[in-house]
Order: C-alpha cells, then structure tokens, then sequence
C-alpha cells in the first residue's frame, strides 16, 4: 500500500487488514508522517497550517496505533516507533506549532507504553535533529550541512539499534544528537535568520 491518507477511517482499516494478512508474526511500525514546517512567527501562520501540524504528524500517529495495535497483539507483539524533533527540548522560536505536535507524540508514546506493555507492546520516539535532505539544506543555508544527519543515517539507527531492542526498552525518547561547531557556538538566529520578523 502506498499513498494512503492515515486522517481517514477507512483507509486506516484497509491498511490494518493489510497488515494482518502480510505478517505471520511479530512486528515493527516506524510512524514518519508529517507535513514539513517552514520557520516563521506564530502571527504569520495561517491557522489551517497550525491545525495541519497536528493532524499530520500526532493525529496520524493516534491512528495508526488505534488500527494497528490490536494486530500487533494478534502476531505476539512489536514495536511503535514515532519522531519527534530535539526542539522539544530547546523551545526554539518560529517552531512553536510543530514542537507542540512533536511534544504530543512524545507523551503519546509513553502512554502507549505504558498501556500495551502488558501484551508485549513497546514504543519508542526518536527525537531527530535537523535532517540533512534537499528542502532543509534550500532553506537552511546557514546551517552545519556536513553535521546535519542523513537519511541513510536515520535508516541504520533504525535498524542496526532501536528494532532489535528487548521490547521491555519501551516508553523511551531517544534523542539523536551529531556534534556541531555552529549549533553550540552560534546563536539561533545567526543559524535560522527570519525572513518574517515581529512587528
């Protein structure tokens, strides 16, 4: 399946029959929906786009888990793995909409731990730094690009660590960190200069 809309209900019911009919036992899901977020002020964000922050990555999130949690319990169990972005943790300006939806899958995924470990359930979320792809480094041209992280990157941690964890590893916020001279000795600004400023 591909190019299915995780906000509808009947689309979300097809992919857990999928699901269902495609694994014979224990499996993994990676969540990675969400509309891309371009930095500006709050006041110079369309409501439509706040309201598509969350709807596109924690909404989407809820979904998925809803529709495929009791096919997990069905194979014997697995792991819910969801992104969220290390500027939870550093509050950073002209991000606010998106931090809030990236905060909600967080504390959506220690929920979810805590409720399905007892049917051998686990999740996990991996807090990204700034991802290294086309969109970013074009709008990003200030940034640390060589210490931004790749996508293949992303995929080997994946698969080389957070799948093959003991499923009693759950509730857990894994924060990528990859050193950058710019990040700790630049200002926030110097590294995201806003094309739209406060009145």
């Amino acid at each position: 399946m591909n190019g299915i809309d995780l906000l509808q209900e009947d689309a979300l019911s097809d992919l857990a029959c999928t699901a269902a009919s495609f694994f014979d036992g224990p499996f993994s899901i990676i969540h990675f929906a969400g509309d891309y977020w371009t930095h500006k002020p709050l006041i110079h964000t369309e409501l439509s786009e706040i309201r598509r922050m969350m709807e596109s990555h924690y909404l989407t999130l809820c979904g998925v888990a809803k529709y495929l949690a009791p096919v997990m319990i069905e194979k014997g169990g697995g792991r819910l793995v969801a992104f969220s972005c290390n500027s939870v943790v550093y509050n950073y300006p002209d991000l606010s909409p998106f931090t809030s939806a990236k905060a909600a899958i967080e504390s959506f995924v220690r929920s979810f731990a805590n409720e399905y470990a007892e049917v051998g359930l686990s999740a996990t979320a991996i807090a990204l730094p700034t991802m290294r792809t086309e969109k970013v480094l074009a709008e990003k041209t200030r940034g640390d690009h060589e210490n931004y992280i790749s996508p293949d990157e992303l995929a080997r941690i994946l698969l080389e660590q957070t799948l093959k964890q003991d499923l009693y590893i759950t509730g857990n916020i894994t924060r990528l960190v990859k050193y950058s001279d710019s990040f700790y000795h630049k200002s926030y600004f110097l590294r995201n200069p806003r094309e739209k400023t406060i009145p």
